[in-house]
């Protein structure tokens, strides 16, 4: 099995260049916060024989496993996995909420440059051979591990909401990407 619903998060490294965020709740969306969405189409049959886990995908999606491998293979991603909107500006210390959309978990990892995630597979097949240090420790015998949660590091079960303030974070502009889904990726400007 290629996926796991497991916890990702930050090194020390990147924690240590920046303060944590304070955590939000869902009702801080009336403060002044913005939306996220995390979006797939997955089929629920179908990936959950594929990955044999009963609960790899509780969606309602209509791509198949097999349409979604091809499509990666094809084109190095899966146009209806994503984060919407990819871009977002908003002001220093307002809260993002982050709504999983999809059938499927997703992450939501700060990062210091787009690479691959915790999946060697995906990463391989998305043309992200190199798992950022965010996202997974590579073991000696070349086996992945997921970096632990961390409230710069959301992991989002499918159906459900979440979110975190940027407090924190200086202006200016940074990186988030799926540690499951690596071409899944969001540029968020601080203001």
């Amino acid at each position: 099995m290629w996926r796991k619903r497991v916890s990702v998060g930050l090194t020390a490294g990147v924690i240590s260049a920046m303060s944590l965020l304070a955590v939000a709740t869902p009702s801080d969306a009336h403060r002044g916060g913005q939306k996220i969405e995390m979006e797939d189409d997955c089929e629920p049959a179908s990936f959950n024989a594929a990955l044999s886990q009963a609960d790899a995908c509780i969606g309602d999606g209509e791509t198949t496993f097999g349409d979604f491998f091809a499509e990666l293979v094809a084109t190095k991603q899966a146009k209806d996995w994503k984060f919407d909107p990819s871009m977002l500006t908003i002001r220093d210390g307002r809260p993002v909420i982050l709504e999983n959309e999809g059938g499927e978990t997703h992450t939501f990892t700060l990062v210091d440059a787009f690479g691959g995630g915790f999946v060697a597979e995906l990463n391989a097949i998305s043309g992200n051979p190199t798992p950022v240090r965010e996202c997974a420790t590579t073991l000696p015998n070349g086996k992945l591990v997921p970096k632990p949660a961390s409230a710069v590091n959301v992991f989002v079960a499918a159906d459900k909401e979440a979110s975190f303030r940027t407090a924190g974070l200086l202006s200016g502009t940074y990186k988030f990407e799926c540690c499951i889904h690596p071409w899944m990726r969001v540029v968020l400007t601080v203001k």
